[in-house]
């Protein structure tokens, strides 16, 4: 005889494992603090990168201004402090923003997965009554 119970636990569990479980299982292989200390750092790479890429466009669309201060240096120093600031708030507010992101996707993990070990073992307790 078919317990309906069980094939209804053993359905939110696959339907689970389709949706959530490889992405979960991905997360769940790491400690908290190195998933979002390694997440971290990939932002803050992929910051870099981006701020990069708009000094390089900057640079083009200005290029007569930027070889017109090359040539005087107390400017030049004020132009690379400012864009040293730019750099620096760029990278701590996407390092913030990404910290919070990643806090809370880890968070919403842990959650699922805890409902997901509970659902484990209430199947496992169905099948020590039914033996």
């Amino acid at each position: 005889m078919v317990n309906e119970e069980k094939v209804i636990l053993m359905t939110k569990m696959a339907a689970f494992i389709d949706r959530e479980g490889k992405k979960n299982d991905a997360i769940n292989t790491y400690f908290k603090s190195d998933y979002i200390g390694f997440n971290v750092v990939r932002s803050v790479i992929a910051a870099t990168i981006v701020f990069g890429i708009f000094i390089g466009v900057y640079v083009l669309c200005n290029f007569e201004m930027v070889l017109s201060n090359l040539y005087n240096t107390d400017n030049l120093l004020s132009i690379g402090r400012r864009f040293l600031v730019y750099y620096l708030l760029l990278v701590g507010v996407y390092s913030l923003v990404s910290y919070v992101i990643y806090s809370l996707r880890y968070t919403k993990m842990r959650k699922s997965m805890k409902a997901y070990y509970g659902n484990l073992k209430k199947l496992a307790r169905i099948y020590e009554k039914e033996q």
